[in-house]
């Protein structure tokens, strides 16, 4: 993955992701540093999780805006534009979406046209395994399997949302509310809003008028 950084519509930095996880601020010592007062000195990170991209809030100030509106985490999609402070971070994924190496380091931020050091993610696994099954809007009996790092569910264009698997469980995040920028799943009645939600056995799922439940073999 490619992030651009623009100030006043000018690139300032280009930086490769590509090991598992970076955080975005203030302090030098973040992985993409961003010199504003508005910034939090740890304001957000990236991180992989098995074939996608979350964005996460680390309870900055100010906040993180996708397309204008505040999350507080958010599966990444390519061209993706990231308000942060006074910047922008213009996201390109390609599609190899996976890492190419497994080294441990740091990515290197330098001006816009010069090398950056490229590094990889390491997969995560859960002991359990999760599948989500229909019971409105699929056939009868139809499961979708959680064995992926991130799986999404939903109709693109209508509403999208994404399950991801970590060390302790899954979760529920909103990626697309298609024409209702504000239209989150809904977990056991509810709406999750822009938060992760995280799952327990027997709750009941609402993504694009389809419903599923959560369950754990």
């Amino acid at each position: 993955m490619k992030i651009v950084v623009y100030k006043d519509g000018k690139p300032t930095q280009q930086i490769t992701m590509e090991q598992n996880r970076v955080v975005i601020g203030r302090r030098s010592e973040c992985d993409i540093p961003i010199k504003d007062p508005a910034v939090s000195g740890n304001h957000a990170e990236i991180e992989f999780v098995g074939n996608g991209y979350i964005l996460r809030d680390l309870n900055s100030t100010n906040g993180v805006h996708v397309k204008g509106r505040q999350i507080k985490e958010y599966a990444l999609k390519n061209e993706d534009l990231v308000t942060i402070g006074e910047h922008q971070l213009k996201i390109f994924i390609d599609s190899n979406a996976a890492p190419s190496s497994i080294t441990p380091a740091k990515p290197a931020v330098r001006e816009l046209n010069r090398d950056v050091t490229e590094v990889r993610a390491v997969p995560v696994t859960t002991s359990a395994d999760g599948y989500l099954k229909y019971v409105k809007g699929g056939q009868p009996g139809q499961i979708v399997k959680l064995d992926e790092s991130l799986t999404t569910i939903g109709v693109p264009g209508i509403q999208v949302a994404a399950v991801s698997k970590r060390p302790h469980g899954h979760f529920m995040i909103h990626v697309d509310g298609g024409k209702d920028r504000n239209k989150t799943p809904i977990v056991n009645g509810e709406a999750i809003g822009f938060k992760s939600r995280k799952l327990e056995v027997g709750d009941l799922i609402e993504v694009a008028d389809i419903s599923w439940e959560y369950c754990i073999d």
